[in-house]
């Protein structure tokens, strides 16, 4: 059986090939203000400038880490972002039990 982390990034790349997963700080905090985010992700290395902005922009959407840092994300998006979105709700609700620790902002 697969482990948590091979799961893990089994699942956010099948968000991304379904087109529910956002790259970027631009582009979450516009899903977020909008309502189309369910679920922020942020990478282990990212900025506490930036986890403080997408905190802030995010409101009531649940915000998590992830276990990975930046480097090894862009192997699966080939893009080096700290900040995921996840609009969907069941893609959101698989995440968030697959993360380690607990849910913030919910």
């Amino acid at each position: 059986m697969p482990d948590r982390t091979e799961r893990l990034t089994g699942l956010l790349t099948m968000c991304r090939k379904a087109g529910k997963l956002l790259l970027g700080f631009d582009a979450v905090k516009d899903a977020a203000r909008q309502g189309q985010a369910a679920l922020v992700l942020l990478a282990a290395d990212v900025s506490p400038k930036t986890e403080k902005e997408i905190r802030f922009y995010a409101g009531d959407v649940p915000v998590r880490m992830l276990p990975f840092q930046m480097d090894a994300l862009k192997v699966f998006f080939r893009k080096r972002t700290a900040v995921y979105g996840v609009c969907d709700a069941g893609f959101a609700g698989k995440l968030t039990e697959l993360l380690p620790g607990p849910a913030e902002n919910e």
